[in-house]
């Protein structure tokens, strides 16, 4: 038996297969690499990481129940037992923050996947299309979206739709979604007419194929970049649309409700309303950060430097 050829067969691969799964290895652990090196990249990541494992565990980082009420001790400064103390209803706050952790990544990367996949399949295949009926069609559509303010179109949404965590993520990705596909027309306009798209052409590759496997993978890099930078936009669109009561329902743990009910006792604690701030803020920043490490890692000139 040959055994060059083993390892192809025993990963279920053919050489071609294999060589475009090493390619893409090789290329995010570069682009991992570039972005470490860049500082705020990789304290962007650090914070990020924080949040996804603050997200996923909880239930057992949390130090206590964050609906557990104790109203004996309501309005509590920060101390040994809440360490950034209680609210109306005596619920810890640092366990709430951990808690809306979940809602803040579940919102900003539920929202950007659906958004950024639909988004680019439509501009990937509006570019490829150039001049078509179709073209036309998906340029209206993406025009009449983007003809009305975003936030206020996602408010008009929530308001019709109701109050819940899944109308909140429907409505963010339907305003979201042109922003993406703008971006895959205009890179797809100028890939279409490379050597290796004309080939491929040539041998009668079914325009599916082309789109999937030759165009859509070439134009990603800017799209990732803005991946990023749209995640901070969803924290924050989703903690104001919570803030006005058409977000996540009480007494689900989110930044926008504690800063809702933070607002209400402003005079009378000020910790309820500057711990979810701070939240907040450092979620902006750290997303902003990391995709500027992206954009960094991404640009092989930058990364040269």
């Amino acid at each position: 038996m040959n055994t060059d050829t083993a390892e192809p067969i025993e990963a279920g691969l053919d050489p071609s297969q294999l060589m475009f799964k090493r390619k893409w290895a090789d290329t995010l652990r570069v682009t991992f690499r570039a972005v470490v090196k860049v500082k705020g990249g990789l304290w962007g990541g650090i914070f990020i990481s924080v949040m996804l494992i603050c997200a996923i565990g909880a239930q057992w980082i949390s130090p206590s129940d964050p609906n557990a009420q104790d109203i004996m001790h309501r309005f509590a400064g920060p101390s040994l037992d809440n360490f950034f103390g209680t609210d109306y209803l005596g619920r810890d706050i640092f366990s709430r923050i951990i808690y809306g952790c979940r809602i803040a990544v579940l919102v900003a990367f539920s929202t950007v996947s659906i958004s950024s996949i639909v988004g680019v399949f439509l501009g990937v295949v509006s570019g490829y299309n150039e001049g078509s009926k179709l073209d036309y069609f998906v340029i209206w559509l993406f025009d009449i979206v983007r003809s009305f303010p975003q936030i206020i179109l996602a408010l008009a949404i929530v308001a019709v739709l109701g109050p819940s965590l899944v109308n909140v993520v429907v409505a963010l990705a339907f305003t979201a979604f042109p922003f993406y596909g703008r971006i895959a027309r205009a890179q797809t306009l100028s890939v279409k007419e490379a050597d290796y798209v004309k080939a491929a052409e040539a041998m009668g590759l079914q325009p599916i194929k082309i789109i999937l496997r030759h165009i859509t993978p070439n134009i990603m890099a800017p799209v990732i970049v803005c991946l990023g930078m749209d995640m901070a936009t969803m924290i924050v669109w989703e903690s104001g649309l919570s803030f006005l009561g058409l977000g996540v329902r009480p007494p689900t743990a989110s930044w926008g409700i504690m800063l809702r009910n933070g607002y209400k006792y402003i005079q009378t604690s000020e910790w309820m309303i500057i711990w979810p701030a701070l939240a907040i803020a450092l979620a902006m920043i750290a997303f902003s950060l990391f995709s500027e490490g992206l954009r960094v890692a991404l640009d092989p000139k930058e990364r040269e430097r």
